[in-house]
């Protein structure tokens, strides 16, 4: 764990886990990138969120399928139709976070995989095509723009906190696939749906 200060109104912020790339002071909503030990770089200023009912809560525990967890953070993007939510998780056997996604009621867990060959441009993404990913043969579902409508907690990914970023989902093998196309990055998760039973939080 490391500690640091918020420098726009000197809250304390406390870093948990050491894969966390984004944090959200709790006080003012600045938002900094995590350089390490060389401390925080400021990106500007998050939205904060209006609470809308939900089984999870940032510093909240529970368990999926049994393995424990705590949630580091929350993120809700936006897009013309509505918005949804992600939780960036931490397990307690410390291995690398994970994301649950929050969507109508409905509970996705994924793990980001690297990319490791080409990915075919936002623009040429159709919705009912099927793409090569890697190994996989993804069947297109959805083709948005989306934005980050507010954050909260901290992250291990970088958030894009202005304009809007293009994103993909589909269907693999029983799995879903995402894809995020950020400004500088390409973002690959890899997704099972969670039974209501399968995911546990604690009160």
């Amino acid at each position: 764990m490391q500690s640091f200060t918020c420098q726009n109104c000197g809250g304390a912020i406390r870093v948990d886990n050491q894969f966390i790339r984004t944090v959200t002071c709790q006080f003012c909503n600045s938002t900094y990138l995590v350089r390490g030990s060389d401390g925080l770089d400021p990106t500007g200023q998050a939205v904060s969120l209006a609470n809308y009912p939900s089984r999870l809560n940032v510093g909240g525990r529970g368990r999926i399928r049994g393995r424990a967890f705590h949630v580091l953070g929350r993120v809700r993007y936006a897009y013309d139709e509505g918005f949804w939510e992600e939780w960036q998780i931490a397990w307690d056997d410390g291995a690398p976070p994970d994301w649950l996604e929050e969507d109508e009621g409905y509970w996705t867990l994924y793990r980001r995989e690297r990319v490791k060959s080409a990915v075919p441009p936002y623009e040429q993404v159709r919705v009912g095509s099927t793409i090569t990913i890697g190994n996989r043969q993804v069947f297109i579902t959805e083709r948005r723009r989306a934005k980050v409508a507010g954050s909260q907690g901290q992250f291990a990914s970088v958030l894009p906190l202005t304009g809007t970023f293009g994103y993909i989902q589909g269907g693999s093998n029983n799995q879903t696939v995402n894809i995020n196309y950020w400004e500088d990055e390409i973002e690959l998760s890899v997704g099972e749906d969670l039974e209501p039973h399968e995911l546990v939080v604690e009160s």
